[in-house]
């Protein structure tokens, strides 16, 4: 086992993954260690060189400028890889975003773990209700069902530019499911939040001796905190179901990859 480390595959295998916990969703958040993250990449190498160390290379990569260039294209693959599926995150976490706003929690941040920034409490909390739907339906398992049907798909060393562009297509239509998941989850906040302004400001019309604008921000952020409790059955069910969609997304990717002209 010793040679291995010297082995090219077992590098571009190591690569490979490293660039999956670079992007991927629970793993790439700053609350794991560096070094647990190298481990675990380690671990997983380690484990998938005998299934592909009779893996032939590229006779190309066997020279060291050209060994290099495979490196950086088994990083971009982990990295494309994890990105597809931190896509949900991302939508969640806008959801989030828009809905702690419209309560008047924008000033209320705290950091965030999965992005490395600072996120309102709302958005904090949609995410750990989505991270741990994630892991209840196995979500990870999907990273280590994609990575072993990425080394079927793009053969180590066989990533290529056009790859790139297949990749590039894909990236952008989750991108745009992520920001429709955005507006399903946030949307009951934002109606709710807005009827509320929308009654104050009548009231305010109506009664101008009152000081509405005093009480006005406490009343919108009860009222989304109670649509916030009150919609948790059709948040989860929502974000379970893109969650469950994350496999079929991994594997509509790696096909797009596979088909790139080389």
């Amino acid at each position: 086992m010793l040679s291995a480390w010297s082995s090219p595959v077992f590098l571009l295998i190591l690569f490979r993954l490293g660039g999956l916990f670079l992007s991927a969703p629970i793993f790439a958040g700053s609350h794991l260690p560096v070094s647990f993250k190298a481990g675990l990449a380690l671990s997983l190498a380690v484990s998938l060189y005998p299934l592909l160390s009779n893996r032939a290379l590229p006779a190309r990569v066997m020279e060291p400028s050209s060994l290099a260039l495979s490196i950086v294209g088994e990083v971009a693959i982990g990295v494309v890889i994890g990105l597809a599926a931190r896509l949900l995150f991302v939508g969640v976490s806008l959801a989030g975003e828009m809905a702690g706003v419209q309560m008047g929690l924008g000033i209320a941040n705290v950091v965030d773990p999965q992005f490395p920034q600072q996120a309102s409490v709302v958005a904090q909390f949609m995410e750990l209700m989505t991270i741990l739907t994630f892991m209840s339906l196995h979500g990870h398992h999907a990273f280590l069902e994609a990575v072993w049907a990425s080394f079927e798909s793009i053969p180590l060393g066989m990533f290529s530019g056009a790859a790139a562009a297949g990749a590039a297509s894909v990236l952008v239509t989750l991108f745009g499911k992520g920001l429709i998941l955005a507006i399903k989850l946030s949307s009951p906040i934002m109606v709710a939040v807005l009827i509320t302004n929308v009654a104050i400001g009548l009231l305010a019309r109506v009664v101008p001796q009152l000081n509405f604008f005093a009480f006005g921000l406490s009343v919108t952020f009860v009222v989304g905190l109670l649509t916030l409790l009150a919609s948790l059955p059709l948040l989860t069910h929502i974000i379970g179901i893109s969650t469950g969609q994350v496999r079929l997304e991994l594997f509509t990717l790696l096909r797009s990859l596979s088909h790139a002209p080389r």
